[in-house]
């Protein structure tokens, strides 16, 4: 009776999962790579019925499975934290590397660091710095998590939207927080530089000006994503949806480092990755961060230049934002939704997951320094 009653408790965790989601290629090929005995980031432990321990694929394990669930949650933690200190490392110290290259090689361009630092010279140079350094601190750890987790491209970045008209409630639950909350932060927002840099450049010309707004616009919410919601969000969710969205959550606020972004970031954050989940695309959640960048440099545009601050601003602004959310409303009152998203278990509960993932070395060295950060741009503000 006793073996019997361990049995019972025992969750099949590749295998009981299920993500309505996504598309059956998506669960395979998820399955397939968690299953994988080689593989030290998947949580895999299943049923066997011929003895009281755990089996991890085909060797017995006689560890309890929370226990196995804390070690990898540590591992993932490990190269999550390491991966978030490299993009630190990119973000403060590569465009000082390159700006004291640059200056060797007699080009105009100059840092000071007195205060806030800033660049100065050549305002092609100090875009194209500035935008490398944004799109390679995404790009970089992104591609560093991919290479080591071995996530099928099919799930670190699965393409197929199955549920387009849940798209339609982000997007304008994206326009109400970005018109909310940014235009009362929008002055003192130090995640609008990039956009700064632009209006530095207006002399130049026509199209190149264009492209300089494409590229900050639809380039870096895409490198930003790839690290957010591509293979790290994924992996997380081995260990349930709900655990994965906080957990990313968390991350991103504090990859703010400013408290006056924080609450807006993490609120389209999380629009993000409940509407990544709700069409079981990685594009969604493109499309709507493409949509907050608009109205934050709209938001920008009209606090900046004051030929632009007017009525027929705030209309363009407002109008796509209330059709937005008036066509959702209207498709909620015809068609009814299911907005519970199943949460598969695991052995650990949340607070036990967040704390395993968050105490790894590398992700409490990560969660200091962007402390410090967050300090150190507030007094700058």
């Amino acid at each position: 009776m006793q073996n019997e009653t361990v049995i019972q408790k025992i969750i099949d965790v590749a295998e009981d999962f299920s993500f309505p989601y996504q598309t059956p290629d998506y669960q395979k090929a998820f399955r397939i790579w968690r299953c994988k005995k080689k593989n030290p980031y998947g949580f895999r432990f299943t049923k066997n019925m011929n003895e009281s321990a755990f089996s991890e694929s085909q060797a017995v394990s006689m560890q309890a499975p929370s226990q196995v669930e804390q070690a990898v949650l540590c591992k993932i933690g490990y190269l999550v934290g390491y991966s978030l200190i490299l993009y630190l490392v990119i973000e403060n110290v590569l465009d000082k590397i390159a700006v004291l290259i640059m200056h060797f090689l007699r080009l105009e361009i100059e840092m000071v660091f007195f205060g806030e630092s800033r660049l100065y010279g050549d305002q092609n140079l100090i875009f194209w710095l500035s935008f490398l350094t944004n799109f390679l601190k995404y790009l970089i750890p992104a591609c560093v998590m991919q290479s080591v987790l071995k996530l099928p491209i099919c799930v670190s970045v699965p393409a197929h939207i199955r549920k387009p008209s849940q798209l339609l409630g982000g997007i304008a639950l994206a326009m109400l927080l970005s018109i909310g909350l940014g235009m009362l932060g929008v002055s003192r927002s130090a995640e609008l530089e990039k956009y700064r840099l632009i209006s530095e450049a207006v002399g130049s010309e026509d199209h190149r000006m264009i492209f300089y707004i494409l590229a900050t616009i639809f380039v870096l919410p895409l490198a930003a994503e790839f690290l957010l919601h591509g293979c790290m969000f994924q992996a997380l969710r081995q260990f349930g949806d709900m655990f994965a969205i906080t957990a990313t959550a968390v991350i991103v606020v504090a990859l703010t480092h400013n408290i006056w972004d924080a609450l807006r970031i993490g609120l389209v954050n999380l629009t993000v990755s409940y509407y990544l989940i709700k069409t079981g695309s990685f594009w969604s959640a493109v499309f709507i961060r493409i949509v907050h960048e608009i109205y934050m440099f709209a938001l920008f545009c009209m606090e900046t230049y004051e030929t632009v601050y007017s009525v027929e601003w705030w209309l363009m602004l407002l109008v796509p934002c209330v059709l937005g959310i008036a066509m959702w409303m209207l498709f909620l009152r015809h068609k009814k939704q299911n907005g519970v998203m199943p949460e598969n278990h695991t052995y650990l509960n949340i607070q036990e997951k967040l704390s395993a993932f968050f105490t790894t070395m590398p992700m409490v060295g990560f969660l200091i320094c962007c402390v410090l950060l967050i300090v150190v741009t507030t007094m700058l503000i």
